[in-house]
């Protein structure tokens, strides 16, 4: 029986996958030491991540090949418009920042790359491409989720942000595209499978980059 493509690509990250887990901004969150201008600046970061996100799941949508493919596209990036509308407003007010002071946040150099990388390739690759993609920011976040939710840290804010992303809700949205890359990439010849493996593989980067990023508060040198 041949091997589930899901593995071949968490395979393909491992090394990365498990830097992300020693990562002090994921080692800290869980254990509620992080400092919270990292998570401030982790969260501004995010609002403007998600807002391409949505764009790339209705890209997704787009190329959908049957109608439960585009239904799924269609609601989860309605769930991550919901997610970054309470950014702005819920997040917003927990962290001491006005929703006009998120709005003028600026996009740090990884938010840029990693968002123009996935907007790159769901403008001009299939839809297994789309897939891949955007598959590490889904099921990196719900291992890290996974892997903090039996010891929530006594910060409100670290706790209740580990409980989104360990939520059955979430896990479902993870399995759907988790058993579609897996029909795809079936019916894909190598040179598509080595092309879905890269971009799993550079996606899975970027997410360290992202957790590095806001660890170092980074911004852009001039």
């Amino acid at each position: 029986m041949a091997q589930p493509f899901r593995e071949v690509l968490r395979e393909a990250a491992g090394s990365v996958w498990e830097a992300i887990f020693a990562h002090p901004f994921v080692t800290q969150l869980g254990d509620g030491t992080l400092d919270r201008q990292r998570f401030l600046f982790f969260v501004r970061q995010d609002a403007l991540y998600l807002q391409d996100f949505a764009r790339v799941l209705c890209l997704g949508g787009a190329r959908a090949d049957t109608l439960d493919t585009l239904d799924m596209f269609a609601e989860h990036a309605a769930t991550v418009v919901r997610v970054e509308r309470s950014l702005h407003t819920g997040w917003s007010e927990k962290l001491g920042i006005s929703s006009d002071e998120l709005s003028r946040t600026v996009r740090a150099p990884v938010t840029q790359a990693y968002t123009r990388h996935m907007l790159a390739v769901a403008q001009a690759g299939s839809l297994a491409e789309i897939v891949a993609v955007v598959l590490p920011c889904y099921w990196i976040y719900w291992e890290v989720g996974q892997r903090l939710k039996d010891r929530l840290p006594a910060e409100p804010l670290y706790a209740e942000w580990i409980r989104a992303y360990s939520a059955e809700g979430f896990g479902a949205h993870v399995e759907q595209q988790l058993g579609l890359i897996d029909r795809l990439a079936a019916e894909c010849g190598t040179a598509e499978r080595e092309r879905l493996i890269e971009h799993f593989v550079d996606s899975s980067r970027y997410e360290y980059l992202f957790w590095d990023q806001a660890y170092r508060q980074e911004q852009w040198p001039v």
